[in-house]
């Protein structure tokens, strides 16, 4: 299972790093939030933590500002409705660990982009979008965030997608995960994110 590799990682976890202290607000404040999401991330990789230390950390940051009930099931698809509500808790769990971990793997050596942020649309009523510019290592790059309020804690704004240069994360997964749906159902789609969750992280340069 290939896992999203034209998804800049230093885009995913500036992602991760929302504020959670926001008043609830309009559309303008999830540009706010996105923003010292920025300064969060950049001031917890600075110092470079070992890799173990890195991935305790977005841990912490991506359980409490991503919105993985929502990404998994955008990426699973129609056939989460066929997940029994165990599976569906199951799949959050296996499918937050494995993009923390298979990401963290990747900061080493990624430097800050420095963000040029566009303004923000309403997609519809609590879900917006606010597209970037993302330039690092000599290289730009178009990325869009995906954001919707969370219900279980109104004002507080967590990404549910990232778009990099066209490529959707939920889009990307569940180009992968139908077809093991199909094949195997809900317990074969666990199976793999546990197997792949054993596997050993690829080494980085």
């Amino acid at each position: 299972m290939h896992l999203a590799r034209a998804l800049r990682p230093i885009s995913l976890f500036v992602a991760l790093a929302l504020t959670a202290a926001l008043p609830a607000a309009p559309v303008d404040d999830a540009t706010a939030a996105l923003r010292l999401g920025v300064e969060e991330i950049s001031t917890v990789l600075r110092d470079r933590p070992l890799e173990a230390d890195v991935v305790a950390q977005l841990d912490t940051l991506a359980d409490k500002h991503f919105a993985f009930a929502t990404t998994t099931r955008l990426a699973v698809g129609p056939a989460w409705r066929d997940f029994s509500a165990e599976q569906q808790a199951t799949a959050i769990r296996l499918f937050s660990q494995l993009m923390v971990r298979t990401y963290a793997s990747r900061l080493k050596g990624e430097l800050s982009p420095d963000i040029t942020y566009s303004a923000a649309s309403e997609l519809r009523p609590g879900r917006i979008e606010i597209p970037t510019v993302e330039k690092t290592q000599g290289q730009t790059y178009a990325v869009s965030y995906r954001m919707e309020l969370d219900p279980a804690s109104p004002g507080r704004w967590r990404v549910y997608d990232v778009i990099a240069e066209g490529v959707s994360l939920i889009a990307n997964y569940r180009a992968q995960f139908s077809p093991i749906v199909e094949k195997s159902g809900p317990a074969g789609l666990l199976r793999t994110l546990e197997a792949k969750l054993a596997e050993p992280v690829p080494a980085t340069s």
